[in-house]
Order: structure tokens, then C-alpha cells, then sequence
């Protein structure tokens, strides 16, 4: 769901956290959203490249945009009349001011019917879980995910994450798992989810329905992972990243690009197992052999 904040004209805004507006300056914003799925009164923050197609997109919706006045977004500059963009020179910290005095909803966490959580785990404010989810010992669900902000004194502020978690019906998180709250919209493990102990998921992360993450691995944030994949012990996959479904990735994987679809993908950085495999073999084709060990004698008396 958009995070609601005061209803407020782009001018008003720019003129108390700065910036300048471009287009309909009297345009009334109520909402903060994701660009992907921004709407008509409902303010977008754009604070990288990747996400220009999708704000053009939400132009054309209605939606306005803050933009970051370092990104070379040319072609954001040729939009249609009536439509709005506030260029900040820090938007994320333009972002973060506009989350500090939103209208939240400190709602108690929602447990649904047949599911289990161990009294040692902690659910945070805007976590829902769906039916036959279980939750183990000394898990912890929903806290402020890894995002920090530099400010005009130069120090480091934590970025207020106002998404919450939703897990899914049959969900299953073993022990000391952690899943960050998202900063617009909630991070999802979706249906038929499976995470072992000591596993990580970052801030807006969206995992598949069906698929399994082994013991201590780490998704960064906003990483999205299709349905039945499958995830090695002790594997990390880097921010923004997408796995498509029924991927493999192997463990101790470091994945730091997109992984195709019904694809298997091991090493650091992970590439296609085979490909691996064939360069483990090269690696140690022609090493010299081990020293031997010298015998030790045995004892004398």
C-alpha cells in the first residue's frame, strides 16, 4: 500500500525541503509509492537510472516524480502537459523528510489461522502473516531494513521503512531468519516459501512462491526471485538483482547479475555451473602437486 503523507502542492514541498519543480507546480500529492505502481496523486521517487522507463511509465498515469537532480534522465524532460516532476539535488534525502512525517499506521502484526510462532521470534508493526506459516526461534520480522541516507552535516541517516512484511500462507522460516520491512511497499516471501536458519532477506525483496533458500544466505535489498527456485547454503545475491523461475544457484554463489531462467549458476561471480566447472578444472590442470607430507617417526622409549 503508498505510505500516506499530508496532502501538499509540489511547490509547497519544494519550497521547505528545496529543489525545483517542473510542470504543474499546484499538483496535489497525498501518497508516496514505488514508480512501478505510482498513480494519480501519488508521488514517486526516482533516485536511479534503472527506474527511468518505469517513471515515464508512471507520468502517464498521473503520478508526479522526485527526481534526483544528478541522474541524466534527458528523457524525462519531453513529457506530455499537466504532468509534474520536482528535481531535488539530494531526492533521498528529500525522501527521507517526506517519511519522517508520514502518516504510518503502527499497526500490531497479523497472525492468520493454523500458523506457529515460536515466542522467542519478534513480528515488528505492518507484519502480516498468512495461514500455516511457521516462524522459528529468535526469528525477527519486519525491523527497519539496511538504508541510510548522507545529510547535510554529512552523517549517515537511517531511512524510515514504512512497507512492513507479508509472508505468505505455508511459509516456513527457521531459526534467527531475518526479513527487513520495505520502504514503500511491504517485502513479500510469497506461498510456499521455505528459508532455513541464519538466512537474511533485505528490504523489498519479493521471493517466489515455492521457492527454498538453505542456511545462511543473504539476499540484499530489493532483490526479486521467481517461483521454484532454489538457493545453496551460504550463497549472496546483490541488490536489484532478478532470478528467474525454477533458477539453481549453488552454494556459496555470489550472484551479481540477473539469472535467466531454469538456469543453474555457481562461483563468485556466479556464471552458468558448467562454465564453472570448466574453469575449476583449468585452474588446476597445472598446479604443481602438493609437497608430501614428511613421515613422522615414531616415538622412541
Amino acid at each position: 500500500m503508498p505510505v500516506p503523507i499530508a496532502s501538499r502542492s509540489l511547490e509547497e514541498l519544494a519550497g521547505r525541503h528545496g529543489g525545483v519543480v517542473r510542470g504543474d507546480v499546484r499538483a496535489i500529492v497525498r501518497r508516496l509509492a514505488p514508480v512501478e505502481r505510482a498513480q494519480a496523486g501519488e508521488l514517486a521517487p526516482v533516485l536511479a537510472p534503472r527506474y527511468v522507463a518505469a517513471a515515464i511509465e508512471a507520468l502517464g498515469r498521473g503520478a508526479r516524480l522526485l527526481v534526483d537532480a544528478k541522474l541524466d534522465v534527458g528523457t524525462l524532460h519531453d513529457t506530455p502537459s499537466g504532468t509534474s516532476i520536482w528535481t531535488h539535488p539530494q531526492a533521498a534525502w528529500a525522501l527521507l523528510e517526506l517519511l519522517r512525517y508520514a502518516d504510518v499506521p503502527n499497526t500490531p502484526a497479523e497472525v492468520g489461522k493454523g500458523s506457529e510462532v515460536h515466542p522467542t521470534a519478534i513480528l515488528e508493526p505492518r507484519t502480516v502473516i498468512g495461514k500455516n506459516v511457521y516462524v522459528g526461534p529468535y526469528a525477527v520480522i519486519g525491523r527497519p531494513g539496511f538504508g541510510f541516507v548522507p545529510g547535510p552535516d554529512g552523517a549517515m541517516h537511517a531511512l524510515v521503512h514504512a512497507g512492513g512484511v507479508v509472508l505468505e500462507d505455508d511459509v516456513y522460516l527457521g531459526s534467527h531468519v531475518t526479513v527487513d520491512a520495505g520502504t514503500l511497499e511491504p517485502t513479500i516471501l510469497r506461498r510456499g516459501v521455505k528459508v532455513d536458519s541464519h538466512v537474511h532477506i533485505g528490504h523489498n525483496c519479493d521471493v517466489g512462491p515455492g521457492t527454498l533458500i538453505a542456511a545462511q544466505s543473504g539476499l540484499a535489498g530489493s532483490v526479486v526471485v521467481g517461483r521454484n527456485v532454489l538457493i545453496g547454503g551460504q550463497a549472496g545475491i546483490a541488490d536489484h538483482v532478478h532470478v528467474g523461475d525454477g533458477a539453481r544457484i549453488a552454494a556459496k554463489s555470489g550472484v551479481i547479475g540477473d539469472v535467466p531462467a531454469k538456469s543453474i549458476v555457481a562461483g563468485y561471480p556466479a556464471v552458468a555451473r558448467a562454465r564453472w566447472l570448466r574453469g575449476i578444472a583449468e585452474l588446476y590442470r597445472d598446479t604443481d602437486p602438493l609437497p608430501e607430507i614428511p613421515s613422522v617417526p615414531p616415538e622412541t622409549e
